[in-house]
């Protein structure tokens, strides 16, 4: 696989847009990764839910259309050829035709629908329900859909279904924009889907890719974690693969708590429609936690640099040899490119502002974890009383 890495393309107060960049030539397929405020907000702290997330969303999304369009001019396309494809019920979560009609002033896009759940069978996931759908995508059209990525199964699915359709109909597609909180199977999707629409239809422009934070790591049944759920959480450590903002990554030293999460955004259907079975699945995470804790009497600082490395932050972190910002900015540039030396400066006083020497030295005291789960644990249960 190719050494990715983020470019800065473009920032103001509202957002920040980066490219991934891998030597790919492929110059009609873009992938950007994108990083708001209200985006940082619902993905690190989980127990917004309900509306409160879908609003956040809606906020997210339109800030990075905005941003993206500075490079893209998508609001330069006619809304009359412009679908909104909704795979269910994770996409409703992102309210692409609200954000849409608040960043570009669109009035005339439609709206499309298919249901898509998956499931596990031997081994693999596969998709058990696509029953029901409700098309009506115009000739030449520029699609934007959008959902959380993991395996990619209702992602592949779901471009399928559409391509069908255009197939049945005779009709032809224009653009494909696809927004995701999600890991690197959406490429792979994506990838697939864009040579096929080269080949298929006349005309067809550009195929991109919006990722929300960061090109989050999916968990596997090597990835070395006590407790996680393969094929379904994203995970923050860049040693599995992940690829964050520099801003998602600042987020993550404004508390403890947030960067020890199961997930970077758990399970955005049940979030967005049943928040109460939601926060019982983080309380049920938190509960596993707990027992890994005591019985593996493990410190806070183990479990923390289990889910979030912070060795870029040491000259050598096994003997807690201090860092700097320029050393910070050394040890990012693979990853990084474009960067200020004061937003590196910013990023290495926030990440000391949370690891002063005293709280690392409470940190790798053993056992010290597990009063972080019991906290948290009380919390969620607190929660599910009101």
């Amino acid at each position: 696989m190719r050494k990715s890495k983020l470019v800065k393309r473009f920032k103001d107060e509202a957002v920040a847009v980066y490219s991934i960049e891998d030597g790919s030539s492929n110059p009609d397929l873009k992938r950007y990764v994108v990083s708001t405020r209200d985006t940082r907000d619902l993905m690190n702290h989980p127990e917004i839910i309900n509306c409160d997330f879908t609003n956040l969303m809606q906020n997210g999304v339109t800030n990075a259309l905005k941003g993206i369009n500075i490079l893209e001019r998508l609001s330069c396309i006619n809304s009359k050829t412009v679908n909104v494809y909704h795979i269910l019920r994770g996409g409703l979560n992102f309210k692409v035709r609200d954000a849409l009609r608040k960043a570009f002033g669109y009035k005339w896009h439609s709206s499309s629908y298919i249901s898509s759940q998956r499931v596990l069978k031997e081994g693999k996931f596969e998709i058990s329900e696509d029953y029901y759908r409700k098309f009506l995508v115009p000739d030449n059209a520029t699609v934007y859909t959008a959902d959380i990525v993991a395996s990619g199964v209702s992602m592949d699915n779901g471009l399928e279904y559409i391509s069908n359709y255009l197939k049945s109909k005779k009709y032809n597609l224009r653009n494909m924009i696809f927004i995701t909180i999600g890991c690197i199977e959406a490429e792979k999707v994506l990838e697939k889907w864009h040579r096929r629409f080269k080949d298929v239809y006349p005309g067809y422009d550009r195929t991109i890719l919006i990722y929300l934070e960061g090109r989050f790591a999916l968990a596997t049944p090597e990835t070395p974690l006590y407790n996680c759920i393969y094929d379904t959480d994203l995970l923050k450590n860049y040693k599995f693969g992940a690829l964050l903002t520099p801003e998602f990554e600042h987020s993550q030293f404004e508390k403890m708590i947030i960067a020890l999460e199961g997930c970077a955004i758990y399970d955005g259907g049940k979030k967005g429609f049943e928040p109460i079975n939601h926060i019982k699945d983080i309380l049920e995470f938190w509960e596993k936690q707990r027992n890994t804790a005591m019985e593996k009497n493990l410190s806070l600082w183990e479990e923390y640099n289990a889910r979030f490395s912070l060795d870029m932050y040491f000259s050598d972190i096994d003997t807690l040899k201090p860092g700097s910002p320029e050393l910070l900015k050394e040890k990012k540039s693979p990853y990084w490119e474009g960067l200020s030396p004061e937003e590196y400066n910013s990023l290495y006083h926030r990440f000391k502002w949370l690891w002063s020497d005293e709280r690392i030295e409470a940190a790798q005291l053993a056992g010290s974890f597990n009063p972080v789960c019991e906290k948290k644990i009380k919390y969620l249960e607190s929660l599910l009383k009101l």
